[in-house]
């Protein structure tokens, strides 16, 4: 009887060996001091082993790399290091273009569920930056952002309604109209108002992310409130009702919506 223990426990050594051996395959070990030196801080470190992969022919087409070198602008992004700041002043940008090469080179969808925290993170972050552009009435600036944000996301409706604000702020009527639409179809196709039978352009069969449904809600409210004060009350009203099953319980929406629709 202990004989057979002794086997089973050598056994199941053997397999755990293997299993965590096919795991770190898994992980794929060439890029395991990228993640070394991104949790130790070494940001310009990360920075210079994932350009050297993307370099690569052998690495060039796989996402990794790309990954690291969005991960690693944000932090520095976010980093309080002043000589960092100075040394990369586009970091956010940097980062957001990066993230996009990641999730495009990603055709099947392996890594970037792994990284949808790191996602939602870096879009909260071009969310903030964007809000003061435009406060600020930088308006080409702004846009540039929430384009990344369609990249990010081809299907975030938040980020085809504030783009409109941005080209209608920006004198850029005809393009508004345009991005306005085509966030009342993915708002239509989420919620029921446009059948699913019926073909369109943009269409979303997946919840928004907090960052998200929180853009869209104060989205709908500027650009209505503004429409309704420049005499556009028809359009200031669509934009309104297509976002009503989404926001119906939010006090704030229902504020505007009763002021405008009555």
């Amino acid at each position: 009887m202990k004989g057979n223990l002794h086997l089973f426990s050598m056994l199941a050594l053997i397999c755990a060996l293997f299993s965590n051996v096919s795991e770190a395959e898994a992980q794929d070990p060439k890029y395991s001091r990228m993640l070394e030196d991104l949790v130790d801080e070494k940001y310009e470190r990360v920075l210079f082993r994932a350009i050297g992969f993307t370099e690569k022919e052998k690495t060039k087409k796989h996402p990794e790399p790309y990954s690291y070198m969005a991960r690693a602008y944000l932090k520095i992004h976010q980093s309080d290091d002043p000589e960092l700041k100075e040394n990369y002043p586009k970091a956010l940008k940097e980062s957001l273009k990066y993230c996009t090469k990641f999730i495009k080179k990603d055709k099947e969808m392996e890594y970037v569920p792994d990284q949808l925290d790191f996602v939602e993170e870096l879009r909260a972050e071009a969310i903030a930056q964007a809000d003061t552009e435009m406060d600020a009435e930088k308006y080409t600036r702004a846009k540039s952002l929430y384009n990344y944000l369609k990249k990010l996301d081809k299907s975030d409706p938040a980020a085809y309604l504030m783009l409109g604000l941005a080209n209608y702020y920006g004198r850029a009527t005809r393009d508004a109209s345009a991005n306005w639409e085509a966030a009342i179809q993915i708002m239509g196709s989420m919620t029921g108002r446009i059948p699913a039978s019926e073909e369109i352009e943009y269409y979303r069969d997946e919840p928004l992310t907090e960052s998200m449904t929180n853009l869209l809600k104060t989205g709908i409210i500027q650009a209505s409130e503004q429409l309704d004060a420049d005499g556009q009350r028809t359009q200031a009203i669509e934009l309104l009702e297509s976002g009503l099953p989404l926001f119906e319980g939010d006090r704030s929406y229902m504020v505007t919506y009763g002021s405008i629709v009555g």
